[in-house]
């Protein structure tokens, strides 16, 4: 049968977009006819490729999208996305690196569209048995998309997406969880005052888009939120912005200073952080002004781990779980690169010290520390030495 597949994301080799793109090589070159606008009766049916997003490897996409087959339509919103969905077969979601949880993935289980990639991390949830990669033979990523693939055309049985799995996610079910790590029940009707921190509000990426899904969520629900963050520019202002945010996080004294006045005049009930690792650095965490009033209940810090970052000096090169030592030591940290030219030791020298910093005011100021699946629980607590108790998981939502 004929094969519809949807990929959309970054493409970026960690994302697994360099397996499709020798997918699609090597399709073409076993049925060259069908860039001809032909077909010879004893061939399969093909297979389209329906290609939503932008990164490094456009490039190389760009001109296999003269194959009839191939379709791609750049960045779009969500929205635009689902329009296409009607006939899609598989969403391939190949990441090789380890993701913290699989949104793109659960978006499209939502869609009804069963998932291929890799089952390890945060997408173990989302991929069932015969479309988990890992049970297929091959050298590369792309050999074995191919040979799912040929598998799924000599089937016709799809899987099958269970309502129930899909309730687990919803945003409801993540307003209930947010309230139980509140210690709120679930009737509480007080309205919090909440500030959501980030290296950067707008939206750039998975994290901000994130906050802003999670203002809405509470708004909703009648809290009042408010993002405190950097604005990032686009163009080629973008990485030079990240790779000074990057230089300078740890020194950052000027917004350390601009947040502290900020909370002394919101007086917020929860803080809650999600990314400190671009810009802010360490000094937005610490020596915050107490609570004006003695009758509201004690400020609540909380910290989301979006990324390995903090515990790994190269996420992008983060494969397994196994890769990240602990705790996180000066030797845990450059067996990392222990194969690597001096360089490479170098810097990942200079990033464990300014990580130090941050480690130290997160351990100490944080009262809970989240992670988006619970496979991550052990890897934060074990990693800063924490109790058990100070980590837990709160995962994401479907998007709409």
């Amino acid at each position: 049968m004929a094969l519809w597949l949807l990929f959309y994301g970054r493409l970026e080799p960690e994302k697994g977009f360099d397996g499709i793109i020798e997918m699609i090589k090597a399709l073409h070159a076993q049925q060259p006819d069908w860039s001809e606008g032909t077909k010879e009766k004893s061939s399969p049916e093909p297979v389209e490729f329906f290609i939503f997003g932008s990164g490094s490897l456009q490039k190389e996409l760009l001109p296999l999208t003269e194959y009839p087959t191939v379709h791609y339509f750049w960045f779009q919103p969500l929205q635009k996305i689902k329009s296409y969905l009607g006939n899609i077969d598989y969403c391939l979601m190949p990441s090789d690196f380890l993701e913290t949880f699989g949104l793109s993935a659960l978006n499209a289980l939502s869609w009804g569209v069963p998932v291929v990639g890799y089952r390890k991390g945060g997408l173990e949830p989302f991929i069932e048995g015969q479309n988990n990669l890992f049970s297929y033979q091959g050298k590369t990523t792309g050999e074995r998309l191919i040979k799912r693939c040929e598998m799924a055309r000599d089937s016709q049985q799809k899987s099958t997406i269970s309502p129930s799995f899909l309730d687990k996610y919803s945003t409801e079910a993540w307003y209930e969880r947010f309230l139980a790590l509140l210690h709120r029940p679930a009737s509480a009707n007080t309205p919090l005052h909440i500030v959501l921190v980030s290296d950067f509000i707008n939206k750039v990426g998975g994290i901000e888009t994130y906050l802003h899904d999670v203002k809405a969520i509470l708004e909703a629900h009648g809290h009042t939120v408010k993002l405190w963050g950097g604005q990032l520019p686009k163009g080629i202002l973008w990485k030079i912005r990240i790779y000074l945010g990057l230089l300078f996080a740890p020194l950052n004294i000027w917004s350390a200073a601009k947040f502290r006045k900020f909370v002394k005049k919101e007086q917020p009930d929860l803080i809650w952080y999600h990314s400190l690792l671009r810009n802010l650095g360490a000094g937005v965490v610490s020596s915050l002004p107490p609570v004006k009033n003695s009758s509201k209940q004690e400020r609540k810090l909380w910290m989301m781990y979006h990324d390995f970052g903090y515990f790994y000096p190269y996420p992008k090169k983060l494969y397994a779980v196994d890769q990240i030592k602990t705790p996180l030591s000066l030797q845990h940290f450059l067996s990392a690169v222990k194969h690597e030219g001096i360089c490479s030791k170098l810097a990942v020298l200079f990033k464990y010290f300014w990580l130090q910093p941050l480690k130290k005011q997160l351990t100490k100021q944080i009262d809970l520390h989240l992670v988006p699946s619970p496979f991550m629980e052990d890897i934060v607590s074990a990693s800063y030495g924490l109790s058990k108790g100070k980590v837990t998981s709160l995962e994401h939502f479907i998007q709409w």
